[in-house]
């Protein structure tokens, strides 16, 4: 073999069909980040490839989902070490996309965001100015947690500062000028009752920390922290983790249900 043929040693990097990318570096999904992917793309795949932008990218692996299916673009991450491992993911797999802290004056076709306004103590404004980026008839695909009733330890891990009523939610996007098109609720069986054990997990994550974390702190966290996911990886990789997560995703196609909510608005023409 010649030495430039050779690989370094270790877990290759791989488009995964239901996890994802998985470059190598510890990073794995949780179950519901499975879900949440599933749901998206199925969502992103009516639309036409073009310029994209993802405010909040965290570890940047959905990233090369969005190159996958066509889209170029930019993805925003304030958290130095979740945009190294977005910057390192998008090198590896080759995606067509530039990982920054904050976004310049470019306007998009597309405008995604996954989980971060329920983060956020001012989503309205957050929105308002994320969409100074978006073309005029540009589309927003907007996904967050669902329903305060939901509330668990692993909201609180995660730094969220609220759930999100589907009514809310509209007139958040309608206030700040969308017109909405579309709102999928997602999850529903499986993934509720997964929810159930995520919020044990992360009662431990929260308690095994030994030191609070402030909300900003705990929010960046969540973008990359995956140490109790790599534990259980092995688990989740088993061939009755990935039939049950393939059924689970089968079903919430088939239920306007569950416990996440993706927003679908364009931006007006004029």
């Amino acid at each position: 073999m010649l030495a430039d043929d050779r690989r370094p040693a270790g877990p290759q990097p791989r488009l995964d069909r239901l996890f994802g990318a998985l470059a190598g570096d510890g990073w794995f999904p949780s179950p519901a980040h499975v879900l949440r992917r599933a749901a998206i793309l199925d969502i992103l795949a009516r639309f036409p490839a073009g310029r994209m932008i993802e405010m909040g990218c965290g570890a940047g692996r959905l990233i090369v989902d969005w190159d996958r299916q066509g889209h170029s673009g930019v993805a925003v991450e304030p958290d130095d070490r979740a945009r190294e491992l977005a910057t390192k993911c998008v090198r590896l797999f080759g995606a067509r996309f530039n990982v920054v802290a904050k976004a310049d004056d470019e306007l998009f076709d597309l405008l995604v965001s996954t989980e971060v306004l329920e983060h956020l103590d001012a989503p309205h404004a957050a929105l308002r100015a994320w969409l100074r980026n978006l073309k005029p008839g540009g589309v927003a695909v907007l996904t967050v947690p669902a329903f305060q009733r939901y509330w668990g330890a692993s909201d609180e891990w995660a730094g969220h500062v609220r759930r999100f009523e589907p009514d809310d939610m509209r007139r958040m996007a309608e206030d700040c000028g969308l017109e909405v098109e579309q709102m999928r609720l997602y999850g529903f069986p499986v993934g509720n009752w997964l929810r159930s054990l995520g919020n044990l997990a992360s009662a431990y994550r929260v308690k095994s920390r030994g030191q609070a974390l402030d909300r900003q702190e705990a929010t960046f966290a969540s973008g990359r922290d995956r140490t109790l996911e790599s534990a259980v990886a092995p688990i989740l990789r088993s061939a009755p983790a990935r039939a049950m997560l393939s059924v689970a995703i089968v079903c919430q196609r088939r239920f306007n249900r569950g416990h996440g909510l993706i927003v679908v608005a364009r931006k007006p023409a004029a």
